[in-house]
């Protein structure tokens, strides 16, 4: 599964280049004298090559057509630190500092690393950028607001209760590979997107994906004079509203990072988390439940 997917990664890039998709690309791979990235092959130790083989994945680039959907996806801000997971040549990391936001590469190849520290000084934004040699998952993703990959299915299946950990509110955002499947079916369902947009025309990898972390509030709460039972899976809800009266199931019940919406008999509860509170409206009415031991 592993190495079909590794070798998807690599057909569809270069194929891209043979049919002429990334004219740019080739331009640069044929000019005499410098690396893909334009940089003097005197002044480029050990210089890159895409396709060159990792330890988790090989490097294949995100085109910047994707970069910049996924950033927008992640509504990517000044206010963001962003951790690019598999940073290849620096190109996420460097597009996310151009927009005002503190971006952080992680790593594992050091000759990608000292290519994507030269390329964030050519674009200006060394000082808003980071680059890390380690191994993605030794490194603490808590200080993130936004995280972006281009990985591979087995990697984001191991790397999933870690990402679900982060503090609610994060966006995760991944070229092509979602968070479904399990270690024994790849195929399983899993952590649903919450977007996933195709852009088109496609230069070679065209699917975003979006998550936003979403809070847990699974257990019992105190809605007004109303138990409020919550059962949790990623971000969709179930339960039961219990009432004097009786029990009544919720309904389309749904969390989006700390924004937390359902309904019971048809009439919609929203609100937003706030640890082991939650507030919000319904029909005009405000309402406020905590949670309870």
């Amino acid at each position: 599964m592993v190495g079909l997917k590794r070798a998807e990664m690599l057909t569809r890039y270069f194929g891209s280049l043979v049919n002429g998709l990334h004219v740019v690309v080739v331009s640069l791979l044929l000019l005499p004298g410098t690396t893909r990235a334009g940089i003097p092959l005197q002044d480029a130790p050990d210089t890159p090559s895409i396709g060159q083989d990792g330890k988790d994945v090989p490097w294949v680039p995100t085109p910047p057509e994707l970069i910049d959907k996924m950033l927008d996806m992640a509504n990517v801000t000044a206010e963001d630190v962003v951790i690019d997971l598999g940073s290849g040549d620096g190109r996420t990391v460097i597009a996310a500092a151009q927009r005002g936001a503190k971006a952080i590469g992680v790593e594992l190849e050091p000759n990608l690393i000292l290519l994507s520290e030269r390329r964030a000084a050519e674009a200006g934004v060394s000082d808003k950028t980071e680059f890390i040699t380690a191994d993605l998952f030794d490194v603490d993703l808590s200080v993130a607001t936004v995280i972006s990959m281009f990985l591979l299915p087995d990697i984001n299946l191991q790397l999933r209760p870690s990402l679900l950990a982060l503090n609610p509110g994060t966006r995760i955002v991944s070229n092509t590979w979602d968070l479904t499947g399990t270690l024994e079916d790849p195929e399983a369902p899993g952590w649903s997107t919450d977007e996933t947009i195709v852009i088109d025309p496609c230069p070679t990898w065209c699917t975003s994906h979006l998550w936003i972390v979403p809070a847990e509030i699974s257990g019992n709460w105190q809605l007004g004079n109303s138990i409020l039972e919550l059962d949790q899976k990623y971000q969709t809800l179930s339960g039961t509203l219990r009432t004097q009266d009786g029990a009544t199931p919720i309904g389309e019940g749904r969390l989006r990072g700390l924004e937390i919406n359902f309904t019971v008999d048809g009439l919609q509860y929203r609100g937003t988390v706030d640890g082991d509170t939650m507030s919000g409206g319904a029909n005009n009415t405000r309402w406020n439940a905590h949670r309870l031991p």
